[in-house]
């Protein structure tokens, strides 16, 4: 059966305002996060990861895809990525596609420290699926197959523009990235005016041995890491802790802001606790799994959120390690 909520959609179109997709495992998708942690690796990195959010509570649920690869020119002191992504929503095929470039480069303030800052530009296709729409004059028309309906357009497609820097050292980092700087044109209306708002997000950490090593040398490290995202008038704050065991990881992760801000009067603003593991295979290939378990008004019929993330780095090379790297999570 064909839904008939587009009808509702083209009634108001000034309330189609898109949100980006998200990732629960962020720091795995990191020119995504931060263009300005494109390269921020050794050598080249090739990163995939898939999210399945609220599969019992959404038909066909919300899906995410991505994948990148990462070049790291030490000489340049300047890392290159490509990254794809799609997204497809719900029943109707409300989807987001898009292929994007970075680059960032790399200021050594001291010998264990450094500035990082970056660029992203990308080209970006959202759509939807006219033919499972349901229009108030195919009802008139005794269920016809098509709409007469005007005025919209099947799909748009628009240039998008990010930027971002971060501070390290051994142990600590502080980031910050701006997406949409262009404010691109996202309606699905030939009239209509919905430019995509700013995407803002703020991301730190600190690492630090549980062993009784020097860091250089710990076999058990533990990590606290926040990640605060603001665009329109959404927000989301992320707070976790994990830990790095030779070639395991675990962690737990909660995202809300309780007490502090809530949508709605007795709504309290809590999405999700977050399960998470990961394995790092002899060849250096990781991947961590992670769950999230709803705590919003969804509770845990919705199904929560599958997430997935593969990481493939090539061998190290003594020669490679002159400098540090950025110390961030490795999920």
């Amino acid at each position: 059966m064909k839904r008939s909520l587009p009808l509702l959609l083209a009634l108001a179109p000034a309330a189609l305002l898109a949100q980006d997709p998200q990732l629960s495992q962020f720091f795995a998708a990191p020119m995504y996060l931060n263009p300005a942690l494109t390269g921020n690796t050794y050598q080249d990195r090739i990163a995939m990861n898939y999210r399945n959010q609220w599969p019992s509570a959404v038909v066909n649920a919300f899906q995410t895809y991505a994948a990148s690869y990462e070049h790291r020119s030490q000489k340049l002191n300047s890392g290159f990525g490509v990254m794809a992504m799609r997204d497809v929503a719900g029943a109707n095929g409300l989807a987001f596609t898009q292929v994007a470039a970075a680059y960032s480069y790399e200021a050594r303030i001291d010998r264990k420290s450094a500035f990082r800052g970056g660029v992203r530009a990308a080209w970006t296709n959202r759509s939807y699926d006219p033919n499972s729409f349901l229009f108030a004059d195919q009802v008139i028309r005794d269920n016809a197959a098509t709409s007469i309906e005007s005025g919209f357009v099947q799909q748009v497609s628009y240039m998008d523009l990010s930027a971002g820097g971060l501070y390290y050292n051994e142990r600590f980092w502080a980031g910050f990235s701006v997406n949409h700087l262009n404010r691109p044109q996202q309606s699905l209306f030939l009239s209509g005016d919905a430019r995509l708002p700013m995407r803002t997000s703020v991301h730190t950490g600190y690492r630090f041995p549980l062993d009784g090593q020097r860091m250089a040398y710990s076999n058990t490290v533990g990590t606290f890491a926040t990640h605060y995202k603001a665009q329109g008038k959404w927000d989301q704050f992320d707070v976790g802790f994990y830990v790095d065991h030779d070639k395991l990881l675990a962690g737990l992760w909660y995202r809300g802001i309780p007490g502090l801000k809530a949508y709605a009067p007795g709504y309290p603003n809590n999405d999700a606790v977050v399960l998470m593991a990961g394995y790092e295979t002899p060849l250096q290939l990781r991947i961590v799994y992670s769950y999230d378990v709803t705590i919003s008004w969804l509770d845990l019929s919705s199904g929560g959120a599958h997430e997935l993330s593969l990481t493939y780095e090539w061998p190290r090379k003594a020669k490679a390690r002159k400098h540090k790297i950025v110390p961030c999570p490795k999920f």
